[in-house]
């Protein structure tokens, strides 16, 4: 069966574009970071008008955010910076938006994004306003920030189990059982995307029936968000080493060739391939305490940037925009979402209920 789309159109040029566009014109811009974002935008310019919405929803540093509103602003135009964050999951059921800038912007667009994003558990859109100038970008990049180390750590899962011998089929059995530990009838401590697509990948064999995590090459690249916002936080005295490291994972996994050689020179102990069911329940514990750890480590670099350059941030509603859609979506954002103040407090509490409960296990 076809389906008969009526409202897609083409353009060939700028001006066409503008000259389709009812007035105020509204365009939402998605192309690469920096250079071809600055290009696009000064094609819209001399093509749109006073009045005229420019939003970029590429990932932007906050920095440059702000820099464009300032010049966009000035000639009349208005301009709004906003992160998105979902993938193809997002593209396909919605995703979750971070804008920031000038209100009246995001008052004039919300209806078309809060209609478009993903819905949380109770029905909220997943798109708040966040704050003044580069406010949605900064939350995009430490959004990033925080999914770079918990994709790190569930790496590091991944190789130790594989080090104690575990099939990649026995792991994803304990990775899913996690899901529902501690959770009773609802969603475990560690219920997330990322767990899910961490299983997906245990889980995953090539034609020939071989794991294909076997034949995966061990190198990553990067976007440049995670790196930004570990160099922001160390411009503001605020530590993260969670989020430093994986970075540095990523940036260490592109040096190959001479990981290979010194693999070859150095003789390092190696983890047995034996493990014991304690040693399982120590794994998901320190797995448990890393991620909260990581999320209060990337709420706290928001809080240091807030006070730094003023957004206005609302933690419990910006949070709230994170459990549905986004890459970082997980069950840990729930307790999260309702902090009355500062939420590296709360995170510190429940990492101190993690240790309790781990003790009490091996009592």
């Amino acid at each position: 069966m076809s389906l008969l789309v009526t409202n897609l159109h083409g353009f060939e040029t700028y001006q066409a574009l503008a000259a389709g566009l009812k007035k105020p014109r509204r365009a939402l811009i998605l192309v690469k970071a920096g250079g071809p974002t600055d290009s696009t935008i000064a094609e819209l310019k001399k093509v749109f008008e006073n009045g005229d919405v420019i939003v970029d929803t590429g990932n932007a540093h906050f920095r440059d955010q702000t820099r464009r509103a300032e010049e966009l602003e000035a000639l009349g135009l208005r301009f709004l910076g906003m992160g998105i964050s979902g993938g193809e999951e997002g593209a396909r059921k919605g995703p979750a938006f971070f804008p920031g800038g000038t209100l009246s912007v995001w008052n004039d667009i919300k209806d078309v994004i809060e209609a478009a994003s993903a819905k949380a558990i109770d029905g909220r859109p997943c798109a708040t306003m966040n704050g003044k100038g580069g406010a949605g970008s900064a939350v995009k990049m430490y959004h990033n920030a925080g999914e770079y180390a918990i994709l790190q750590l569930w790496g590091e899962v991944h190789a130790i189990m594989k080090a104690w011998g575990l099939t990649p089929e026995r792991q994803a059995e304990i990775l899913t059982s996690w899901k529902r530990k501690q959770g009773g009838s609802h969603p475990g401590l560690l219920d997330s995307y990322m767990l899910d697509i961490t299983i997906c990948v245990c889980q995953a064999k090539d034609t020939d029936g071989a794991p294909l995590s076997a034949k995966t090459l061990d190198v990553i690249g990067s976007k440049g968000t995670g790196l930004w916002s570990v160099q922001e936080a160390l411009g503001v005295g605020c530590p993260a080493p969670s989020l430093e490291e994986a970075v540095i994972a990523r940036q260490m996994s592109m040096y190959r060739e001479e990981r290979q050689k010194n693999a070859t020179s150095i003789d390092l102990p190696l983890l047995t391939g034996y493990c014991s069911d304690e040693d399982i329940e120590d794994l998901y514990w320190a797995a448990a305490l890393a991620i909260i750890a990581s999320y209060a480590q990337m709420f706290q670099c928001l809080r240091a940037l807030d006070k730094e350059f003023d957004f206005g941030l609302n933690f419990p509603a910006t949070i709230a925009t994170f459990r549905a859609g986004c890459i970082l979506q997980g069950y840990l954002l729930q307790p999260m979402t309702r902090a009355p103040d500062s939420l590296l407090p709360v995170a510190a509490v429940m990492a101190g209920k993690v240790c309790l409960r781990a003790v009490h296990a091996r009592a």
